[in-house]
Protein backbone atom coordinates (compact mmCIF):
# COMPACT_ATOMS: atom_id res chain seq x y z
CA UNK A 1 0.00 0.00 0.00
CA UNK A 2 2.75 2.47 1.00
CA UNK A 3 4.73 1.65 -2.14
CA UNK A 4 1.62 2.32 -4.24
CA UNK A 5 1.10 5.70 -2.60
CA UNK A 6 4.72 6.61 -3.21
CA UNK A 7 4.42 5.64 -6.88
CA UNK A 8 1.27 7.69 -7.32
CA UNK A 9 2.97 10.67 -5.68
CA UNK A 10 5.99 10.26 -7.96
CA UNK A 11 3.77 10.18 -11.05
CA UNK A 12 1.88 13.26 -9.88
CA UNK A 13 5.11 15.16 -9.35
CA UNK A 14 6.50 14.07 -12.70
CA UNK A 15 3.26 14.91 -14.52
CA UNK A 16 3.11 18.41 -13.10
CA UNK A 17 6.87 19.04 -13.42
CA UNK A 18 7.07 19.49 -9.67
CA UNK A 19 10.11 18.46 -7.64
CA UNK A 20 10.23 17.44 -3.98
CA UNK A 21 13.04 17.83 -1.46
CA UNK A 22 13.76 16.85 2.11
CA UNK A 23 16.53 18.60 4.05
CA UNK A 24 17.77 17.19 7.35
CA UNK A 25 18.93 20.38 9.03
CA UNK A 26 20.92 18.59 11.77
CA UNK A 27 23.06 16.53 9.38
CA UNK A 28 22.79 18.98 6.44
CA UNK A 29 21.72 16.10 4.22
CA UNK A 30 19.55 17.09 1.23
CA UNK A 31 17.54 14.56 -0.71
CA UNK A 32 15.90 15.55 -4.00
CA UNK A 33 13.32 13.74 -6.08
CA UNK A 34 14.81 12.48 -9.35
CA UNK A 35 13.13 15.20 -11.41
CA UNK A 36 14.58 18.09 -9.36
CA UNK A 37 17.84 18.09 -11.33
CA UNK A 38 16.22 18.78 -14.76
CA UNK A 39 14.24 21.68 -13.26
CA UNK A 40 17.58 23.30 -12.41
CA UNK A 41 19.08 22.33 -15.76
CA UNK A 42 21.11 19.53 -14.15
CA UNK A 43 21.19 15.78 -14.87
CA UNK A 44 18.31 13.70 -13.59
CA UNK A 45 18.98 12.30 -10.12
CA UNK A 46 21.37 15.12 -9.14
CA UNK A 47 21.72 15.51 -5.37
CA UNK A 48 23.43 18.51 -3.68
CA UNK A 49 25.86 17.70 -0.90
CA UNK A 50 24.23 20.19 1.45
CA UNK A 51 22.50 23.55 1.65
CA UNK A 52 25.78 25.39 1.08
CA UNK A 53 26.42 23.43 -2.11
CA UNK A 54 22.89 24.26 -3.26
CA UNK A 55 23.37 27.98 -2.68
CA UNK A 56 26.86 28.21 -4.16
CA UNK A 57 26.51 25.91 -7.16
CA UNK A 58 22.87 26.08 -8.20
CA UNK A 59 21.28 29.36 -7.12
CA UNK A 60 21.74 32.38 -9.44
CA UNK A 61 24.45 34.67 -7.96
CA UNK A 62 22.11 37.67 -7.93
CA UNK A 63 19.52 35.69 -5.90
CA UNK A 64 21.95 33.98 -3.51
CA UNK A 65 21.97 36.46 -0.61
CA UNK A 66 18.21 36.96 -0.74
CA UNK A 67 17.41 33.25 -0.63
CA UNK A 68 19.99 32.54 2.09
CA UNK A 69 18.35 35.25 4.19
CA UNK A 70 14.87 33.75 3.71
CA UNK A 71 16.09 30.29 4.73
CA UNK A 72 17.95 31.59 7.79
CA UNK A 73 14.88 33.48 9.00
CA UNK A 74 12.66 30.41 8.54
CA UNK A 75 15.05 28.23 10.54
CA UNK A 76 15.30 30.84 13.28
CA UNK A 77 11.54 31.41 13.57
CA UNK A 78 10.34 27.92 12.61
CA UNK A 79 8.06 29.30 9.89
CA UNK A 80 7.23 28.17 6.39
CA UNK A 81 8.60 30.11 3.42
CA UNK A 82 8.43 30.44 -0.34
CA UNK A 83 10.31 32.36 -3.01
CA UNK A 84 11.00 32.59 -6.73
CA UNK A 85 14.51 31.96 -8.01
CA UNK A 86 16.23 32.05 -11.40
CA UNK A 87 18.29 29.39 -13.12
CA UNK A 88 20.30 29.54 -16.32
CA UNK A 89 19.08 26.43 -18.06
CA UNK A 90 21.68 25.20 -20.60
CA UNK A 91 19.02 24.47 -23.23
CA UNK A 92 16.08 26.74 -22.35
CA UNK A 93 17.90 29.88 -21.19
CA UNK A 94 16.74 31.79 -18.15
CA UNK A 95 14.00 30.00 -16.22
CA UNK A 96 12.06 30.86 -13.07
CA UNK A 97 11.26 28.33 -10.35
CA UNK A 98 9.02 28.64 -7.31
CA UNK A 99 10.02 26.98 -4.03
CA UNK A 100 7.50 26.38 -1.24
CA UNK A 101 8.75 24.84 2.03
CA UNK A 102 7.53 23.81 5.47
CA UNK A 103 9.76 23.73 8.55
CA UNK A 104 9.34 20.72 10.87
CA UNK A 105 10.32 21.02 14.54
CA UNK A 106 10.79 18.49 17.36
CA UNK A 107 9.00 18.45 20.69
CA UNK A 108 11.34 21.10 22.07
CA UNK A 109 10.58 23.43 19.15
CA UNK A 110 13.96 23.05 17.49
CA UNK A 111 14.05 22.83 13.70
CA UNK A 112 14.84 19.33 12.46
CA UNK A 113 13.82 19.14 8.81
CA UNK A 114 12.62 21.25 5.92
CA UNK A 115 10.49 19.71 3.20
CA UNK A 116 9.28 21.45 0.11
CA UNK A 117 8.11 21.50 -3.48
CA UNK A 118 9.70 23.13 -6.53
CA UNK A 119 7.79 24.03 -9.72
CA UNK A 120 8.58 25.84 -12.94
CA UNK A 121 6.79 29.23 -13.06
CA UNK A 122 8.66 30.71 -16.01
CA UNK A 123 5.50 31.35 -18.03
CA UNK A 124 3.84 33.16 -15.12
CA UNK A 125 6.90 35.29 -14.43
CA UNK A 126 7.25 36.19 -18.07
CA UNK A 127 3.61 37.28 -18.24
CA UNK A 128 4.01 39.35 -15.08
CA UNK A 129 7.29 40.87 -16.27
CA UNK A 130 5.80 41.64 -19.68
CA UNK A 131 2.80 43.38 -18.16
CA UNK A 132 5.01 45.39 -15.82
CA UNK A 133 7.37 46.28 -18.67
CA UNK A 134 4.52 47.41 -20.94
CA UNK A 135 2.95 49.39 -18.09
CA UNK A 136 6.25 51.19 -17.58
CA UNK A 137 6.49 51.82 -21.32
CA UNK A 138 2.97 53.27 -21.41
CA UNK A 139 3.62 55.56 -18.45
CA UNK A 140 6.81 56.90 -20.00
CA UNK A 141 5.07 57.44 -23.33
CA UNK A 142 2.21 59.29 -21.63
CA UNK A 143 4.69 61.69 -20.03
CA UNK A 144 6.37 62.59 -23.33
CA UNK A 145 4.95 64.81 -26.04
CA UNK A 146 8.18 65.01 -28.02
CA UNK A 147 8.24 62.55 -30.97
CA UNK A 148 12.04 62.11 -30.98
CA UNK A 149 12.16 61.75 -27.20
CA UNK A 150 9.40 59.14 -27.45
CA UNK A 151 11.50 57.06 -29.85
CA UNK A 152 14.67 57.43 -27.78
CA UNK A 153 12.81 56.15 -24.73
CA UNK A 154 11.69 53.09 -26.67
CA UNK A 155 15.32 52.09 -27.22
CA UNK A 156 16.48 52.95 -23.70
CA UNK A 157 13.67 50.99 -22.03
CA UNK A 158 14.31 47.91 -24.19
CA UNK A 159 17.94 47.58 -23.05
CA UNK A 160 18.75 45.29 -21.32
CA UNK A 161 15.21 43.99 -20.68
CA UNK A 162 14.59 42.92 -24.26
CA UNK A 163 17.88 43.39 -26.09
CA UNK A 164 21.60 44.03 -25.86
CA UNK A 165 21.20 46.42 -28.79
CA UNK A 166 18.06 48.33 -29.73
CA UNK A 167 17.63 50.76 -32.61
CA UNK A 168 14.60 52.72 -33.74
CA UNK A 169 14.10 53.59 -37.38
CA UNK A 170 11.65 56.29 -38.49
CA UNK A 171 10.12 55.81 -41.94
CA UNK A 172 10.86 58.58 -44.42
CA UNK A 173 8.65 56.99 -47.08
CA UNK A 174 6.55 53.82 -47.47
CA UNK A 175 9.12 52.27 -49.85
CA UNK A 176 11.53 51.33 -47.04
CA UNK A 177 13.67 54.46 -46.76
CA UNK A 178 14.23 55.40 -43.13
CA UNK A 179 16.18 57.56 -40.70
CA UNK A 180 17.70 55.92 -37.65
CA UNK A 181 16.76 58.15 -34.72
CA UNK A 182 17.80 56.15 -31.66
CA UNK A 183 20.36 53.53 -30.66
CA UNK A 184 20.75 52.05 -27.18
CA UNK A 185 23.31 49.77 -25.53
CA UNK A 186 24.52 49.54 -21.95
CA UNK A 187 27.95 50.75 -23.13
CA UNK A 188 27.83 54.43 -24.29
CA UNK A 189 31.01 53.95 -26.30
CA UNK A 190 29.33 51.24 -28.34
CA UNK A 191 26.39 53.57 -28.99
CA UNK A 192 28.77 56.20 -30.37
CA UNK A 193 30.46 53.59 -32.51
CA UNK A 194 27.07 52.41 -33.84
CA UNK A 195 26.24 55.90 -35.07
CA UNK A 196 29.58 56.05 -36.86
CA UNK A 197 28.90 52.68 -38.44
CA UNK A 198 25.50 53.94 -39.61
CA UNK A 199 27.22 56.84 -41.36
CA UNK A 200 29.71 54.48 -43.04
CA UNK A 201 27.01 52.07 -44.22
CA UNK A 202 23.82 54.03 -45.02
CA UNK A 203 20.70 51.84 -45.06
CA UNK A 204 19.51 50.38 -48.35
CA UNK A 205 15.75 51.05 -48.72
CA UNK A 206 15.44 48.06 -51.05
CA UNK A 207 16.99 45.55 -48.63
CA UNK A 208 14.97 42.31 -48.65
CA UNK A 209 15.22 41.94 -44.87
CA UNK A 210 15.47 44.09 -41.78
CA UNK A 211 13.97 47.50 -41.10
CA UNK A 212 13.42 48.47 -44.78
CA UNK A 213 11.45 45.28 -45.44
CA UNK A 214 9.41 45.69 -42.24
CA UNK A 215 8.59 49.31 -43.11
CA UNK A 216 7.46 48.27 -46.58
CA UNK A 217 5.36 45.31 -45.46
CA UNK A 218 4.27 46.26 -41.95
CA UNK A 219 5.08 42.67 -40.87
CA UNK A 220 7.59 41.68 -38.16
CA UNK A 221 10.68 39.54 -38.75
CA UNK A 222 12.23 37.05 -36.32
CA UNK A 223 15.69 35.54 -36.76
CA UNK A 224 16.46 33.28 -33.78
CA UNK A 225 19.95 32.69 -35.15
CA UNK A 226 21.95 34.78 -37.61
CA UNK A 227 23.91 32.50 -39.92
CA UNK A 228 26.07 33.45 -42.87
CA UNK A 229 23.40 32.57 -45.43
CA UNK A 230 20.98 34.98 -43.80
CA UNK A 231 23.57 37.78 -43.66
CA UNK A 232 24.37 37.28 -47.33
CA UNK A 233 20.66 37.30 -48.16
CA UNK A 234 20.47 40.69 -46.43
CA UNK A 235 22.99 41.94 -49.04
CA UNK A 236 25.75 42.54 -46.49
CA UNK A 237 29.29 42.63 -47.81
CA UNK A 238 32.26 40.84 -46.22
CA UNK A 239 33.23 43.83 -44.08
CA UNK A 240 29.70 44.17 -42.69
CA UNK A 241 29.49 40.44 -41.99
CA UNK A 242 32.80 40.64 -40.14
CA UNK A 243 31.48 43.51 -37.99
CA UNK A 244 28.32 41.56 -37.12
CA UNK A 245 30.50 38.65 -36.02
CA UNK A 246 32.83 40.88 -33.98
CA UNK A 247 29.84 42.37 -32.15
CA UNK A 248 28.53 38.83 -31.46
CA UNK A 249 25.13 39.66 -32.91
CA UNK A 250 23.40 36.32 -33.22
CA UNK A 251 19.63 36.76 -32.64
CA UNK A 252 17.46 39.52 -34.11
CA UNK A 253 13.85 40.61 -34.37
CA UNK A 254 12.41 43.64 -36.14
CA UNK A 255 8.88 44.90 -35.47
CA UNK A 256 6.89 47.71 -37.10
CA UNK A 257 5.75 50.93 -35.46
CA UNK A 258 2.08 50.99 -36.42
CA UNK A 259 -0.65 53.53 -35.76
CA UNK A 260 -4.03 53.99 -37.47
CA UNK A 261 -3.13 51.41 -40.10
CA UNK A 262 0.13 53.11 -41.11
CA UNK A 263 3.69 51.91 -40.59
CA UNK A 264 5.62 54.80 -39.06
CA UNK A 265 8.93 53.00 -38.65
CA UNK A 266 10.53 49.95 -37.10
CA UNK A 267 12.33 48.79 -33.97
CA UNK A 268 15.29 46.43 -34.22
CA UNK A 269 16.20 44.25 -31.22
CA UNK A 270 19.49 42.32 -31.08
CA UNK A 271 20.85 39.80 -28.60
CA UNK A 272 24.63 39.82 -28.75
CA UNK A 273 27.08 39.35 -25.88
CA UNK A 274 24.39 38.10 -23.48
CA UNK A 275 24.05 34.95 -25.58
CA UNK A 276 20.25 34.92 -25.36
CA UNK A 277 17.98 33.82 -28.22
CA UNK A 278 14.65 35.29 -29.31
CA UNK A 279 11.55 33.14 -29.50
CA UNK A 280 7.87 33.50 -30.30
CA UNK A 281 7.00 34.96 -26.88
CA UNK A 282 9.67 37.63 -27.26
CA UNK A 283 8.26 38.57 -30.64
CA UNK A 284 4.76 38.93 -29.18
CA UNK A 285 6.08 41.29 -26.52
CA UNK A 286 8.11 43.27 -29.07
CA UNK A 287 5.09 43.60 -31.37
CA UNK A 288 2.98 44.97 -28.51
CA UNK A 289 5.78 47.38 -27.69
CA UNK A 290 5.83 48.44 -31.35
CA UNK A 291 2.08 49.06 -31.31
CA UNK A 292 2.26 51.17 -28.17
CA UNK A 293 5.29 53.06 -29.41
CA UNK A 294 3.58 53.69 -32.74
CA UNK A 295 0.48 55.08 -31.03
CA UNK A 296 2.63 57.24 -28.74
CA UNK A 297 4.60 58.55 -31.72
CA UNK A 298 1.43 59.27 -33.68
CA UNK A 299 -0.14 61.00 -30.69
CA UNK A 300 2.99 63.09 -30.12
CA UNK A 301 3.01 64.14 -33.77
CA UNK A 302 -0.66 65.09 -33.72
CA UNK A 303 -0.19 67.00 -30.48
CA UNK A 304 2.87 68.82 -31.83
CA UNK A 305 0.91 69.87 -34.92
CA UNK A 306 -1.98 71.12 -32.80
CA UNK A 307 0.40 72.91 -30.47
CA UNK A 308 2.07 74.66 -33.42
CA UNK A 309 -1.30 75.50 -34.95
CA UNK A 310 -2.54 76.96 -31.66
CA UNK A 311 0.61 79.05 -31.28
CA UNK A 312 0.37 80.28 -34.87
CA UNK A 313 -3.31 81.14 -34.40
CA UNK A 314 -2.62 82.89 -31.12
CA UNK A 315 0.19 84.99 -32.57
CA UNK A 316 -2.02 85.85 -35.54
CA UNK A 317 -4.78 87.04 -33.19
CA UNK A 318 -2.42 89.24 -31.18
CA UNK A 319 -2.14 92.83 -32.44
CA UNK A 320 0.38 93.16 -35.23
CA UNK A 321 1.19 96.78 -34.33
CA UNK A 322 0.72 98.80 -31.18
CA UNK A 323 -0.13 102.51 -31.02
CA UNK A 324 2.64 105.10 -30.79
CA UNK A 325 2.29 106.80 -27.41
CA UNK A 326 4.09 110.17 -27.16
CA UNK A 327 5.86 110.45 -23.83
CA UNK A 328 5.66 106.70 -23.16
CA UNK A 329 7.56 103.53 -23.91
CA UNK A 330 5.60 100.32 -24.59
CA UNK A 331 7.03 96.77 -24.62
CA UNK A 332 5.12 93.49 -25.04
CA UNK A 333 6.10 89.82 -25.00
CA UNK A 334 4.34 86.51 -25.59
CA UNK A 335 6.25 83.29 -24.76
CA UNK A 336 4.65 79.83 -25.14
CA UNK A 337 5.24 77.28 -22.40
CA UNK A 338 8.05 74.74 -22.49
CA UNK A 339 5.69 72.00 -21.31
CA UNK A 340 4.13 71.63 -24.79
CA UNK A 341 0.80 70.76 -23.16
CA UNK A 342 -0.60 74.27 -22.98
CA UNK A 343 -0.86 76.93 -25.67
CA UNK A 344 -3.30 79.45 -26.98
CA UNK A 345 -4.86 81.32 -24.03
CA UNK A 346 -2.75 84.39 -23.15
CA UNK A 347 -3.08 87.76 -24.88
CA UNK A 348 -2.27 91.46 -24.66
CA UNK A 349 -3.70 94.49 -26.43
CA UNK A 350 -3.33 98.27 -26.59
CA UNK A 351 -5.59 100.61 -28.58
CA UNK A 352 -6.82 104.23 -28.80
CA UNK A 353 -10.25 105.11 -27.45
CA UNK A 354 -12.56 107.72 -29.04
CA UNK A 355 -11.78 110.32 -26.34
CA UNK A 356 -8.00 110.06 -26.95
CA UNK A 357 -7.21 107.84 -23.97
CA UNK A 358 -5.48 104.47 -24.36
CA UNK A 359 -6.92 101.06 -23.49
CA UNK A 360 -4.41 98.48 -22.25
CA UNK A 361 -5.31 94.81 -21.69
CA UNK A 362 -3.79 91.56 -20.49
CA UNK A 363 -5.89 88.36 -20.42
CA UNK A 364 -5.63 84.63 -19.90
CA UNK A 365 -8.08 82.00 -21.14
CA UNK A 366 -8.17 78.65 -19.35
CA UNK A 367 -7.76 75.49 -21.39
CA UNK A 368 -5.34 74.66 -24.14
CA UNK A 369 -4.82 74.37 -27.83
CA UNK A 370 -6.94 75.70 -30.64
CA UNK A 371 -10.06 76.13 -28.50
CA UNK A 372 -8.25 78.41 -26.07
CA UNK A 373 -6.73 80.43 -28.92
CA UNK A 374 -10.11 80.83 -30.62
CA UNK A 375 -11.75 81.89 -27.33
CA UNK A 376 -8.97 84.39 -26.73
CA UNK A 377 -9.67 85.94 -30.14
CA UNK A 378 -13.39 86.26 -29.35
CA UNK A 379 -12.77 87.91 -25.97
CA UNK A 380 -10.13 90.26 -27.35
CA UNK A 381 -12.39 91.51 -30.11
CA UNK A 382 -15.41 91.77 -27.80
CA UNK A 383 -13.47 93.77 -25.20
CA UNK A 384 -12.28 96.20 -27.88
CA UNK A 385 -15.82 96.63 -29.16
CA UNK A 386 -17.23 97.35 -25.68
CA UNK A 387 -14.32 99.70 -24.87
CA UNK A 388 -14.83 101.71 -28.06
CA UNK A 389 -18.36 102.54 -26.89
CA UNK A 390 -16.71 104.78 -24.29
CA UNK A 391 -17.61 102.84 -21.16
CA UNK A 392 -15.18 102.66 -18.22
CA UNK A 393 -13.17 99.54 -17.32
CA UNK A 394 -15.73 98.22 -14.82
CA UNK A 395 -18.60 98.51 -17.30
CA UNK A 396 -16.54 96.89 -20.08
CA UNK A 397 -15.86 93.86 -17.89
CA UNK A 398 -19.55 93.70 -16.94
CA UNK A 399 -20.36 93.50 -20.65
CA UNK A 400 -17.78 90.72 -21.05
CA UNK A 401 -19.33 88.78 -18.15
CA UNK A 402 -22.75 89.05 -19.79
CA UNK A 403 -21.39 87.90 -23.15
CA UNK A 404 -19.65 84.87 -21.64
CA UNK A 405 -22.67 83.89 -19.51
CA UNK A 406 -24.97 83.98 -22.55
CA UNK A 407 -22.52 82.41 -24.99
CA UNK A 408 -23.41 79.08 -26.55
CA UNK A 409 -19.70 78.23 -26.40
CA UNK A 410 -18.78 77.11 -22.91
CA UNK A 411 -15.98 79.42 -21.78
CA UNK A 412 -15.14 77.82 -18.49
CA UNK A 413 -12.51 80.25 -17.20
CA UNK A 414 -10.81 83.47 -18.26
CA UNK A 415 -9.20 86.38 -16.42
CA UNK A 416 -8.69 89.95 -17.65
CA UNK A 417 -7.21 93.20 -16.41
CA UNK A 418 -8.21 96.39 -18.29
CA UNK A 419 -6.49 99.76 -17.78
CA UNK A 420 -7.54 103.08 -19.34
CA UNK A 421 -4.68 105.63 -19.49
CA UNK A 422 -4.83 109.41 -19.94
CA UNK A 423 -1.63 110.25 -21.83
CA UNK A 424 -1.43 113.86 -20.68
CA UNK A 425 -1.75 113.31 -16.94
CA UNK A 426 -0.76 109.66 -16.48
CA UNK A 427 -4.10 109.05 -14.73
CA UNK A 428 -5.22 105.43 -14.97
CA UNK A 429 -8.49 103.63 -14.26
CA UNK A 430 -8.28 99.86 -13.77
CA UNK A 431 -10.65 96.94 -13.31
CA UNK A 432 -9.96 93.21 -13.26
CA UNK A 433 -11.95 90.03 -13.68
CA UNK A 434 -10.07 87.57 -11.46
CA UNK A 435 -6.70 88.64 -12.82
CA UNK A 436 -3.47 89.31 -10.93
CA UNK A 437 -2.96 92.98 -9.92
CA UNK A 438 -0.91 95.40 -12.01
CA UNK A 439 2.50 96.39 -10.64
CA UNK A 440 3.85 99.95 -10.79
CA UNK A 441 7.49 100.66 -9.98
CA UNK A 442 7.77 103.16 -7.15
CA UNK A 443 4.21 102.36 -6.00
CA UNK A 444 3.82 98.57 -5.73
CA UNK A 445 0.84 96.44 -6.64
CA UNK A 446 -2.31 98.38 -7.48
CA UNK A 447 -5.38 97.64 -5.38
CA UNK A 448 -8.15 96.35 -7.62
CA UNK A 449 -11.73 95.76 -6.44
CA UNK A 450 -12.55 92.06 -6.42
CA UNK A 451 -14.47 90.73 -9.42
CA UNK A 452 -14.71 87.04 -10.37
CA UNK A 453 -13.15 85.57 -13.52
CA UNK A 454 -15.21 85.33 -16.69
CA UNK A 455 -17.27 82.16 -16.83
CA UNK A 456 -18.13 82.07 -13.11
CA UNK A 457 -21.81 82.95 -13.60
CA UNK A 458 -23.72 86.11 -12.78
CA UNK A 459 -21.91 88.98 -11.01
CA UNK A 460 -23.21 92.07 -9.24
CA UNK A 461 -20.89 94.33 -11.19
CA UNK A 462 -17.19 95.01 -11.54
CA UNK A 463 -15.84 98.16 -9.91
CA UNK A 464 -12.74 100.10 -10.88
CA UNK A 465 -9.95 101.90 -9.07
CA UNK A 466 -7.66 104.76 -10.07
CA UNK A 467 -3.95 105.48 -9.82
CA UNK A 468 -1.48 107.79 -11.53
CA UNK A 469 1.57 106.69 -13.45
CA UNK A 470 4.27 109.20 -12.59
CA UNK A 471 7.11 110.27 -14.85
CA UNK A 472 9.81 107.58 -14.73
CA UNK A 473 7.44 104.92 -13.41
CA UNK A 474 6.60 101.69 -15.24
CA UNK A 475 3.32 99.77 -15.29
CA UNK A 476 3.59 95.99 -15.69
CA UNK A 477 0.67 93.78 -16.72
CA UNK A 478 1.33 90.03 -16.90
CA UNK A 479 -0.25 86.59 -16.90
CA UNK A 480 0.26 84.02 -14.18
CA UNK A 481 2.89 82.09 -16.14
CA UNK A 482 5.37 84.83 -15.15
CA UNK A 483 4.90 84.45 -11.39
CA UNK A 484 3.50 80.97 -10.80
CA UNK A 485 5.08 77.54 -11.18
CA UNK A 486 4.83 74.02 -9.84
CA UNK A 487 7.83 74.58 -7.60
CA UNK A 488 6.90 77.93 -5.97
CA UNK A 489 3.77 79.62 -4.66
CA UNK A 490 2.30 82.61 -6.45
CA UNK A 491 3.13 84.89 -3.47
CA UNK A 492 6.82 84.07 -3.92
CA UNK A 493 6.47 84.82 -7.63
CA UNK A 494 4.77 88.17 -6.99
CA UNK A 495 7.49 89.18 -4.54
CA UNK A 496 10.15 88.21 -7.10
CA UNK A 497 8.44 90.27 -9.82
CA UNK A 498 8.28 93.34 -7.57
CA UNK A 499 11.92 93.02 -6.51
CA UNK A 500 13.27 92.34 -10.01
CA UNK A 501 11.21 94.98 -11.81
CA UNK A 502 12.26 97.59 -9.23
CA UNK A 503 15.93 96.62 -9.31
CA UNK A 504 16.30 96.85 -13.11
CA UNK A 505 13.93 99.75 -13.73
CA UNK A 506 16.70 102.04 -14.98
CA UNK A 507 17.28 99.89 -18.05
CA UNK A 508 15.70 99.99 -21.50
CA UNK A 509 12.12 98.74 -21.35
CA UNK A 510 12.52 96.13 -24.10
CA UNK A 511 15.58 94.70 -22.35
CA UNK A 512 13.79 94.68 -18.99
CA UNK A 513 10.91 92.71 -20.51
CA UNK A 514 13.39 90.11 -21.80
CA UNK A 515 15.10 89.99 -18.41
CA UNK A 516 11.83 89.40 -16.53
CA UNK A 517 10.86 86.55 -18.86
CA UNK A 518 14.27 84.90 -18.45
CA UNK A 519 14.78 85.47 -14.72
CA UNK A 520 11.43 85.07 -13.00
CA UNK A 521 9.63 81.79 -13.64
CA UNK A 522 11.63 78.79 -12.27
CA UNK A 523 10.10 76.72 -15.07
CA UNK A 524 8.02 77.76 -18.06
CA UNK A 525 5.05 75.57 -17.18
CA UNK A 526 2.54 78.00 -18.68
CA UNK A 527 2.35 80.57 -21.43
CA UNK A 528 3.45 84.11 -20.53
CA UNK A 529 2.06 87.41 -21.79
CA UNK A 530 3.79 90.56 -20.54
CA UNK A 531 3.14 94.26 -21.18
CA UNK A 532 5.26 97.11 -19.84
CA UNK A 533 4.33 100.79 -20.09
CA UNK A 534 6.78 103.47 -18.91
CA UNK A 535 5.98 107.17 -18.67
CA UNK A 536 9.07 109.11 -19.81
CA UNK A 537 7.53 112.62 -19.89
CA UNK A 538 7.14 115.24 -22.62
CA UNK A 539 10.89 115.73 -23.09
CA UNK A 540 11.32 112.29 -24.69
CA UNK A 541 12.82 109.04 -23.59
CA UNK A 542 15.51 109.06 -20.92
CA UNK A 543 18.89 107.46 -21.47
CA UNK A 544 18.60 103.73 -20.81
CA UNK A 545 20.93 100.86 -20.18
CA UNK A 546 20.30 97.16 -20.37
CA UNK A 547 19.67 95.43 -17.01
Amino acid sequence: MLRGLEERLRLALEGTETGFWDWDVVTDHVEWSDNMGPLYGLPRGTQPSGIGDFLDRIVHPEDRDRIAGVIEQALREGTSYEFDLRVNHPEQGERWLHARASVLTNDEGATERVIGLLSDVTDRRRREDSRAFLDTISQRFAASMDPVQTLEEVAELAVPRLADWCAVQLAKSPDGDFEQVAVAHVDPEKVRWAWELQARYPPDPESPTGAPAVIRSGRPELYPELDRALLEAAALDEEQIRLVRELKMHSVMVVPLIARGRTLGAITFVWAESGRVYGARDLELAEELGRRAGLALDHARLFAREHRAAEILQRALLPGTLPDLPGYELAVRYVPSDARDHAGGDWYDAFRLPDGRIGIVIGDVGGRGLDAAATMGQLRNALRAYALKGAGPGAVLDDLHTLVNQSADEITFATVVYVVLDLASGACEVATAGHLPPFVTGQGYVDTPPCPPLGFGEVDGCSSNTFTLGVGQTLWLYTDGLVESRTASIDIGLDALAATATRVDDGALEAIAEHLIAALPPTHDDDIALLGLRRVGELGERVAQDP
